[in-house]
């Protein structure tokens, strides 16, 4: 599904190289300031490699605005809920606003709007199950299943979520990995980019690791402790 090939940036990234099928799911581990961030930026078409191709499902691509990468299929979950959602708005504008170009003309239809929340929240099990409540009276990992849902009504055919498990208690952590694994199981290529090792090791089929931008390790179809993964990097 995806493709990158020596992709480079400034100080942040160097000839970074890797794949990621449909119905797989790549994690890209790291610590903090490898240069995860800047990587999922570019994927989203947020910014621009000074070097290096992608190609998405056989074409070479050039992103360059986030509007080109949606187009190909490609959807993109931060590190931070608060620079996607709208806390301040009900449930069902959070999850309708990625496709309101496709659901609407001249009038927005709430109703629409609202039966189309609605599927995402029983599909993801939203709690609580309501898509009139404010996003900011949710918890942190029922924000993130909105994140999710906003996109999974587009649908996209890449997935690319940042620190998806991060400042989550364990219940919340572990209905998000389910999701993804869903998600995989339904043919979405996934990658998860994460600074923590539970969460790649929980997910990812193979795992690329990144320090100081440079990729210093890959692992296929192997098992990997936390340990080794940890020294890794």
């Amino acid at each position: 599904m995806l493709e990158a090939s020596r992709l480079s940036l400034a100080r942040s990234l160097r000839d970074v190289s890797f794949r990621v099928r449909s119905g797989e799911v790549l994690g890209i581990y790291g610590f903090m300031g490898c240069g995860q961030l800047e990587l999922a930026r570019i994927l989203f078409g947020k910014l621009r490699p000074d070097g290096g191709t992608l190609v998405v499902a056989g074409d070479r691509r050039t992103f360059g605005s986030t509007a080109a990468a949606r187009r190909a299929g490609i959807a993109f979950v931060p590190e931070s809920r608060r620079s996607m959602l709208f806390h301040q708005e009900p449930v069902y504008k959070n999850i309708s606003i990625s496709i309101l170009d496709r659901i609407s003309s001249l009038w927005l239809k709430p109703s629409r709007e609202r039966a189309i929340a609605g599927r995402q929240v029983e599909q993801l099990q939203i709690r609580p199950a309501s898509v009139e409540l404010d996003l900011g009276m949710l918890s942190g990992g029922n924000q993130q299943k909105v994140a999710l849902a906003k996109w999974l009504s587009y649908p996209p055919r890449l997935l690319v979520l940042c620190e998806p498990t991060r400042g989550m208690d364990v219940g919340a952590k572990n209905d998000v990995i389910n999701i993804v694994r869903d998600l995989r199981g339904k043919g979405l290529a996934i990658i998860v980019l994460s600074t923590e090792p539970e969460t790649v090791l929980s997910l990812a089929d193979s795992i690329v690791v990144l320090k100081r931008g440079v990729v210093v390790r890959e692992f296929v179809g192997e098992v990997v402790s936390k340990d080794r993964l940890l020294e890794t990097a």
